[in-house]
């Protein structure tokens, strides 16, 4: 398998349809297809109006972002910025973060994050807590399994007028 991937015009490039109520992308996991080891990376169009994922956190992973096309915007410890195409936007561990797409457009941006075996994220907008090494998902110390378990209203910890009608 070659590893080179054209964004724009290579076949390999799958895009996966991602939907659960507020939350809305494509996702082409390039990292899974070359099987990486110590990186995790994937190439995302986040939906008008969606949100990426539920607000978190990591304990062992930093994440960076590059935006390729559009604009969006990101909570980071609850403050709110707008990214735009050509944008970096580095997440160092213990720096909860989430996108919002405030446009009409898709958002199109490349994900790049370590990978650690001991890594354990968590959710303070819904109090849970998820361990890689166990594989197990808490909320108030109690086991649960369904990860949007409080997180169906994101767009609750939102300033109103950011949230696109």
């Amino acid at each position: 398998m070659k590893n080179i991937i054209n964004l724009y015009a290579d076949q390999n490039l799958i895009f996966q349809k991602w939907t659960h109520g507020k939350y809305s992308c494509d996702s082409a996991e390039i990292g899974s297809l070359w099987n990486t080891q110590k990186l995790g990376f994937h190439i995302e169009s986040l939906d008008p109006g969606a949100f990426s994922c539920p607000y978190h956190y990591h304990h062992q992973e930093e994440e960076l972002f590059i935006a390729l096309k559009g604009c969006a915007t990101v909570r980071q410890d609850d403050e709110f910025y707008e990214i735009k195409e050509g944008d970096l936007v580095w997440f160092k561990t213990g720096s909860a973060h989430q996108f919002y797409n405030h446009t009409d457009s898709p958002f199109l941006f490349f994900a790049l994050s370590n990978k650690s075996e001991n890594e354990v994220c968590e959710y303070p907008d819904s109090k849970k807590r998820w361990s890689r090494k166990d594989k197990k998902l808490l909320q108030n110390n109690v086991e649960v399994s369904d990860y949007f378990l409080d997180e169906e209203n994101p767009n609750l910890q939102w300033p109103e007028h950011l949230i696109k009608k």
